[in-house]
């Protein structure tokens, strides 16, 4: 919690020194399912606790892990209301927390110009997983695997075929990066993965590459850059 941007500059030197960790990010979609709270989502997906109470254990249990490589994004009072943000601060167990909203707002141009060039730089393979919508469409960077998911990826049976599937391809080699554009599902993988195999990089992206998927459906990403917020606590 240094401050947006300098949050921001300490990720993007990690991934530029190829450094293993992993990053892992809750807003307001994902503060519902770890309340227990009905929600349907601005991407269609619903999450109903009488029906998924597996997928919120998972989702519970990949907030509340505590490991020196693993980066957690909270909401912030900018962006949420502050007895949100207050409980998820009270409850994440990782001492390294930060935004939820890290690569967007007035950080996102940066992400552009700066951590797409490192993407693309990668030197071993890399995993994008991201909305079946966006598999034969040009990206911003290379990658060498896309796997497609629909949008109630994070529930059952989807769940359970996604991180047996990306399991096993965490485990087949070390340095690789594995980039998550999926919702809740991204939050889960970050931490199942990690799990699996520390000797990689996982990052959460969010929505940060929705206008080569699914097109420009974030407010963010409408707006000038001068127009952006910088989030504050």
């Amino acid at each position: 919690m240094k401050s947006f941007s300098g949050d921001f500059e300490l990720i993007l030197n990690k991934v530029k020194n190829r450094e293993s960790f992993s990053f892992s990010k809750y807003a307001d979609g994902e503060y519902k399912i770890l309340r227990n709270e009905k929600i349907t989502n601005c991407d269609n997906w619903t999450f109903d606790p009488e029906q998924h109470p597996e997928e919120q254990k998972y989702l519970m249990e990949s907030f509340q892990y505590d490991h020196k490589d693993y980066f957690v994004g909270v909401s912030c009072r900018c962006c949420q209301p502050p007895e949100n943000c207050d409980w998820m601060k009270d409850r994440v167990k990782s001492p390294n927390i930060t935004w939820a909203n890290l690569f967007v707002n007035s950080n996102y141009p940066q992400f552009v110009t700066h951590m797409l060039k490192e993407f693309h730089e990668w030197e071993g393979r890399k995993v994008l997983l991201a909305n079946e919508a966006g598999k034969d469409r040009r990206l911003p960077f290379r990658v060498d695997m896309y796997i497609p998911c629909n949008g109630h990826a994070f529930l059952m049976p989807y769940l359970r075929e996604h991180l047996t599937r990306m399991t096993q391809l965490a485990c087949e080699e070390d340095n690789q990066l594995f980039l998550f554009s999926a919702g809740p599902l991204g939050n889960i993988l970050a931490h199942k993965l990690q799990l699996a195999n520390p000797n990689n990089t996982y990052l959460d992206i969010g929505s940060t590459i929705n206008p080569w998927t699914v097109g420009s459906n974030r407010g963010y990403l409408l707006r000038p850059p001068e127009t952006l917020k910088t989030c504050i606590w």
